[in-house]
């Protein structure tokens, strides 16, 4: 009895880990890559230091969006109390 409630838990743990793992992802197109590359001027070159690359174009190309936010938030800010930013006066 003890041997089949061990199989039993193990078998549920197992289930409960597959079924939280995510799809395979979908295949890359590399002419789609090495068009955004050259579109971001750099060479297509393939280097070990792609992946931080990438990491720091996803970062540009999000940062408008984070300076608006910054932008809407000091906005805010200075409505609140009444325009008088005590950052931006001491500069």
């Amino acid at each position: 009895m003890l041997a089949a409630t061990r199989f039993f838990l193990v078998a549920v743990a197992t289930l409960m880990l597959v079924a939280c793992g995510s799809p395979a992802p979908e295949p890359k197109d590399a002419a789609a890559d090495e068009a955004q590359a050259r579109e971001l001027g750099r060479d297509t070159d393939k280097t070990v230091l792609d992946d931080m690359i990438q990491t720091q174009d996803r970062a540009r190309a999000v940062e408008g969006v984070t300076m608006d936010a910054k932008r809407n938030l000091d906005e805010a800010v200075d409505a609140q109390t009444g325009g008088a930013s005590s950052e931006s006066d001491d500069k």
